[in-house]
């Protein structure tokens, strides 16, 4: 037994560091690409900053040598802080407009909206951006929601799937592959999660229903919140981020985002990712400063790193997200590139929902919060 668990050991320690010997090797590849320094004025506020990054953002995502790195080389000492979910970090920084956090990581389109609606966000400087105005791709630049990227950026896409262990789930189940497997589980009764997020679950149901992620019909909504009444019974939890919970088969099958199957699969290769046939929701990974900043450009200094060739793709081949990018993807590996949801073609694309201001306000909000009040009571 433990020669059998030190061989298990050795292959996940032998596995991870041919992981990383790749994605160092990408990462010196993409250093053909020119590195564009932020400017003279931005340096000279960073020193008068005192060398420190507050940073909120998602606990167990970012590889630890990108902010270690960063450090090194500029000097600067990054504190993180973690939140569960955004929707608490959108509820602290409304509650305190001063919280001290100079760059909010991780988030999406809907807490960036609701925050910059209530002015608590702070208007990006793309002078002090030069990495990010060559590279971010242009589609990027020009969102309905932020054109010009005013008050946020991308760093990398998601899409809103799920993913499954296949020790535990039929590979042959006719479900599989649709929505209908998150909403019909009762061959896996207890082992399902759903996302706990009223933008995530009941928009998941309106695309299991054949409807817009994005609706506002009334009829529509009230036949998702039927559909997730009679699902609730038969989950295991809404969670937020149930990594932990699938990494140790507490459950088999999560309402997830696509990179995280990846992410789990790096030591755990029988979990795996679905894209729905229905379709499902796409958008940006944002970042955001918000308005209590004290070391602003500093956190301007850290995007532009970002943007920096070798570290998106270090990024990017650490976390499983599509890139945004433009030579990011020529650093991936081809099992990455192969990896559902990290290419996508436009077909499914077709398929898909992104963020609509219906999400955020008006007749839609309003019947969501409604019903996800009554979902979880």
């Amino acid at each position: 037994m433990k020669r059998e668990k030190l061989f298990k050991g050795s292959l996940v320690l032998i596995f991870c560091m041919v992981f990383m010997l790749g994605i160092l090797s990408s990462a010196h590849a993409a250093g053909k690409y020119k590195d564009y320094p932020v400017p003279k004025s931005c340096m000279d506020q960073v020193k008068k900053e005192g060398g420190k990054l507050y940073i909120y953002d998602w606990a167990e995502w970012w590889p630890d040598e990108l902010f270690e790195n960063f450090s090194k080389e500029f000097g600067v000492k990054v504190i993180r802080d973690h939140y569960a979910d955004t929707e608490e970090m959108v509820t602290k920084i409304k509650l305190n407009p001063n919280a001290p956090y100079d760059l909010v990581l991780g988030a999406g389109p809907v807490d960036a909206v609701r925050l910059n609606e209530m002015k608590l966000l702070k208007q990006l400087v793309h002078a002090w951006l030069p990495n990010m105005a060559v590279y971010l791709k242009d589609e990027y630049k020009t969102l309905d929601f932020d054109p010009g990227n005013k008050f946020q950026f991308v760093d990398s896409i998601f899409y809103t799937t799920y993913t499954y262990n296949a020790k535990y789930v039929d590979e042959n189940d006719p479900l599989l592959g649709s929505w209908g497997l998150l909403f019909n589980p009762d061959k896996y009764k207890g082992k399902v999660t759903m996302i706990d997020n009223a933008q995530e679950s009941i928009g998941a149901a309106l695309k299991y229903l054949g409807y817009s992620w994005n609706s506002d019909v009334e009829s529509e909504l009230m036949e998702a919140k039927a559909l997730l009444l009679a699902q609730k019974p038969k989950l295991a939890a809404y969670d937020s981020w149930p990594s932990r919970l699938l990494k140790d088969e507490d459950v088999w099958i999560s309402h997830l985002w696509i990179g995280d199957s990846w992410w789990l699969s790096r030591d755990k290769p029988e979990i795996k990712g679905i894209m729905p046939k229905e379709g499902t929701y796409y958008a940006g990974n944002t970042g955001f400063i918000p308005k209590g900043s004290k070391h602003t450009a500093t956190a301007h200094l850290f995007i532009n790193y970002l943007f920096r060739t070798e570290v998106n793709v270090l990024l990017v081949g650490w976390i499983g997200y599509p890139p945004v990018h433009k030579h990011t993807m020529e650093f991936m590996s081809d099992e990455m590139k192969a990896w559902p949801g990290f290419v996508i073609d436009k077909a499914y694309q077709r398929k898909c929902d992104t963020f609509d201001r219906r999400l955020v306000e008006g007749r839609g909000k309003e019947l969501r919060d409604k019903i996800w009040e009554d979902i979880k009571k």
